[in-house]
């Protein structure tokens, strides 16, 4: 019997290097049941609560085009995408009514929304109440939709996942939760592929797949021009 895949969604975190763009690649623990000791980007599977934040506009969203699903769905995924990559990661990618990142980095700020990480992983709080208590709101329009995956039949562990690249918010400090992600390196997409290769790290195909797409571009402006061409 086939197992039903779970939905999921994961992020490409993106910043600019030296003369290219780098990616944030995250290592498994050793001992989780699904891909122990690979290393992936944060993300995780659909909560029921990621249809609970209500958008204000259907006409906020510009990179909906080949997600192939209608607005409700795509929220979720864009609701999880932020969700899983806070409480892995510890970046918080959602925006003020002006539009700007909130600025974590500083140890009163750090200690305030690792402890807000805490409650949102035990479900003592959820994460649109937090969203709500520091007046965010998800960065939509951030996010950039990149392709969708899902587990071969043959995994006892199945995913249906929606990929979205996302660039680093200034002024955000980044920690692996320590439970299922417990280390992090900011790495070339090709560099990504040729650790691969000399199997230095594991990768599943996907990630690899979203590695070569990523290697095409040069710099986070480029990531984001071809994004907002293809909304067009």
């Amino acid at each position: 019997m086939f197992t039903t895949p779970r939905e999921a969604a994961t992020v490409s975190i993106i910043r600019d290097g030296e003369n290219t763009i780098e990616v944030l690649l995250m290592k498994r623990h050793g001992n989780d049941r699904f891909l122990p000791n690979y290393h992936v980007f944060p993300g995780g599977a659909m909560d029921p609560q990621d249809y609970e934040y209500k958008f204000s506009c259907d006409k906020e969203i510009k990179h909906i085009e080949k997600f192939d699903c209608d607005y409700k769905k795509y929220y979720g995924f864009i609701m999880c995408a932020v969700r899983e990559t806070f409480e892995e990661s510890g970046i918080l990618l959602a925006v003020d009514e002006d539009g700007n990142y909130p600025v974590i980095n500083t140890k009163k700020i750090i200690k305030k929304f690792t402890d807000y990480r805490k409650l949102v992983f035990e479900n003592s709080l959820s994460f649109k109440e937090m969203l709500m208590k520091e007046k965010l709101k998800p960065a939509i329009n951030n996010l950039f939709y990149i392709d969708r995956h899902i587990t071969p039949f043959i995994s006892p562990i199945r995913y249906d996942t929606r990929f979205f690249a996302a660039i680093l918010p200034d002024n955000q400090e980044l920690s692996p939760d320590g439970d299922e992600l417990i280390s992090f390196e900011w790495i070339t997409p090709l560099d990504g592929l040729l650790k691969y290769e000399d199997r230095k790290i594991k990768l599943v195909r996907p990630t690899i797949k979203t590695l070569e797409f990523l290697n095409e571009f040069g710099s986070s402006d480029e990531l984001i021009a071809y994004f907002n061409d293809c909304a067009e």
